[in-house]
């Protein structure tokens, strides 16, 4: 019995130890299996690790590599195409493109510059990117945009005609874009890129592509400027030669003749040939006029350039003085047998300005026309009225002028030929004058031609005088002198105690008019345009509105119908003229449907306005007053 107790302890104990030692087993291999577990654990994060740091070198590679090669490049399409091109391949784009912002007329559309991953004739027949809501963004510098699957957006698809893919389309699923935007904050373009697949584009790419995007404004800029030095620094170099040029022409054109006044002069004093002497008198006296004009066209651009040149200005009559011009060529264009045909409205109407001087601009525009003309050409001159302006116009056979000078031809130092083997004289100043004097009379000069050999017609458009400016009765009186001796010496230009407001956009107009109704005792109020004439209007409370019709955003017409528009005590009822140079029965019937009670055609004489005035401020004038508001 004893025994059998024995075994049976022993048996437990031995079964005690065993599981002790299984525990202890158990608990080894799982410590052992989690320590396994943890280091390899740290190992595979040590490796992620160290996978995120070759990519972040590989990164800071490539954008150094990226900017290196756009620092190194200042040619501004090379620089955009290697831009375009290293960006698809760093995105893994399948196809990129680089568009200038530059928004064309009646359309939002950008300009495509490089292409990259496609050949370009795949945009052949695909229209450029508008304003929509996957290219706006972009293009305003809203920031980048990224889409795993750009047909999926909410954003796409939402602008007609096509409201989705356009026909002839890149396939793009995967799309990424991105604005260039300068160091002044000005939206260069925008770097875009697709992909036909979905889920291409990722963070990393997105973050590659803002780091592209700042090195390459940086870099367009830098492009920019450098073209604009070469730029400058040719155009420089063109006006220095053009100065050599202009000089070397000066100095010959000046000693050719003075070189036949002294040979002359010399052959003179030791010949007694009386046929000899009078051809070199005659030949003396040419070249000595000759050079007296060349001197005189220096000094002309002399004053100009100075603003030393003054104008004796007075009512022209245009008729007279373009007949003067043409006597004054007539000799040289009948010695290269060139007809000189004469068109001219006597009905023109005269302009405010130099005769002598406006003389020299039809003279140097006949001469140009007679130098550069083949023997046996044609010459033509038109004088006409059109609209508030008259144009003078002269048309000619010649040689005519290349599409390249034709922006140029009125420029100083600038000649069709300045070489050695040139066909024609002269200093190139002709045209030069021409411009500056036609400016000083507030008008403007055009060149036209269709090309070499195919002639040249140039146009000289004068503003129309305002009035008559003939002698005014009583003398000149200044405007803010207190004075009766207009209505004195003409009780019929008596305006004293009428408060006038003048509309017109030419100060010149202005000016004349507040001249002429402040000597007749007037007193007067100017604006430019319409919105400061309403002001006026609100303030000054005239008797009597003088407007022209013809003004910029906002004519004659706009300005009475808005002020017929007005109650009566804010001024929609003053009594108003239209004196303008739109002059047709047309334009009459339009000024009275608009709502003014008279229409003057410039220029007009004194008397006339002075009696309109008081007329329209008695309320006497004549004229139909049709109901407001017009049909």
């Amino acid at each position: 019995m004893l025994r059998d107790l024995q075994r049976d302890f022993r048996k437990a104990t031995l079964l005690i130890t065993g599981l002790g030692v299984v525990r202890w087993l158990w608990r080894g291999r799982r410590a052992s299996a989690t320590t396994e577990a943890h280091a390899g654990a740290g190992i595979a994060e040590h490796k992620w690790q160290e996978e995120e740091l070759r990519r972040d070198r590989e990164e800071q590679a490539t954008m150094t590599r990226i900017g290196q090669v756009l620092a190194a490049e200042l040619d501004l399409e090379k620089l955009v195409q290697a831009l375009t091109d290293e960006a698809t391949a760093v995105t893994g784009a399948q196809f990129g493109a680089f568009f200038y912002n530059v928004v064309r007329p009646n359309q939002e559309s950008y300009t495509l510059y490089t292409l990259s991953g496609v050949p370009r004739e795949a945009f052949a027949g695909f229209p450029m990117p508008r304003n929509t809501h996957v290219f706006g963004p972009t293009f305003r510098g809203e920031g980048l945009i990224r889409s795993a699957d750009i047909t999926r957006d909410p954003r796409y698809g939402q602008n007609p005609p096509y409201s989705g893919m356009p026909p002839g389309h890149l396939p793009v699923r995967s799309y990424l874009a991105a604005p260039v935007v300068s160091r002044s904050g000005e939206v260069l373009g925008g770097l875009f890129f697709g992909h036909p697949q979905t889920g291409v584009f990722g963070e990393r790419e997105e973050r590659i592509l803002a780091g592209i995007a700042v090195q390459a404004g940086v870099a367009i800029d830098n492009a920019h400027l450098y073209r604009q030095a070469q730029e400058a620094r040719a155009a420089a170099e063109a006006a220095s030669r053009s100065k050599d040029e202009f000089l070397a022409t000066v100095s010959h054109e000046l000693r050719t003749p003075l070189n036949a006044v002294l040979g002359w002069a010399q052959i003179l004093q030791v010949s007694d040939d009386a046929e000899k002497q009078r051809r070199g008198l005659g030949i003396i006296v040419r070249n000595a006029r000759l050079q007296t004009q060349l001197i005189d066209d220096l000094l002309d651009v002399s004053r100009i350039i100075s603003g030393k040149m003054r104008l004796d200005v007075r009512a022209v009559d245009l008729p007279l003085v373009v007949d003067a011009a043409i006597e004054a060529v007539r000799p040289a264009a009948e010695a290269k047998q060139i007809r000189l045909v004469r068109l001219l409205d006597p009905l023109a109407g005269p302009v405010a300005g130099d005769a002598e001087r406006l003389q020299q601009v039809v003279w140097n525009l006949l001469l140009n026309a007679v130098k550069f003309t083949p023997r046996g050409g044609r010459a033509e001159v038109r004088l006409e009225r059109v609209g508030s302006q008259v144009e003078i116009v002269v048309a000619d056979t010649g040689i005519g002028i290349g599409m390249d000078l034709l922006p140029h031809v009125f420029d100083r130092f600038r000649q069709l030929d300045s070489s050695t083997t040139r066909q024609h004289g002269g200093l190139g100043l002709g045209l030069a004058i021409v411009r500056h004097l036609t400016e000083l009379h507030g008008g403007t000069v055009e060149a036209q031609s269709p090309g070499e050999g195919q002639g040249t017609t140039l146009i000289v458009r004068l503003p129309v005088s305002v009035a008559h400016l003939g002698a005014l009765p009583g003398g000149r009186v200044h405007p803010t002198a207190e004075s009766t001796a207009a209505a004195k010496a003409d009780p019929a230009l008596d305006l004293r105690g009428i408060r006038v407001l003048v509309v017109d956009d030419e100060p010149d107009a202005r000016e004349t008019l507040t001249e002429l109704l402040e000597h007749c005792g007037a007193e007067v109020l100017t604006a430019a345009t319409v919105d400061s004439a309403l002001a006026a209007l609100a303030t000054f409370r005239p008797d009597v509105l003088l407007s022209d019709i013809g003004m910029p955003e906002q004519d004659g017409y706009d300005l009475i119908r808005r002020v017929r528009g007005l109650a009566p005590e804010a001024g929609g009822t003053v009594p108003a003229a239209a004196l303008t140079a739109f002059a047709r029965s047309e334009d009459r019937r339009r000024a009275f449907l608009a709502g003014f009670q008279m229409h003057l055609a410039k220029p007009v004489q004194v008397r006339e306005l002075a009696a309109v005035v008081a007329n329209l401020a008695r309320g006497t004038a004549s004229g139909p007053r049709p109901p407001w508001p017009p049909e």
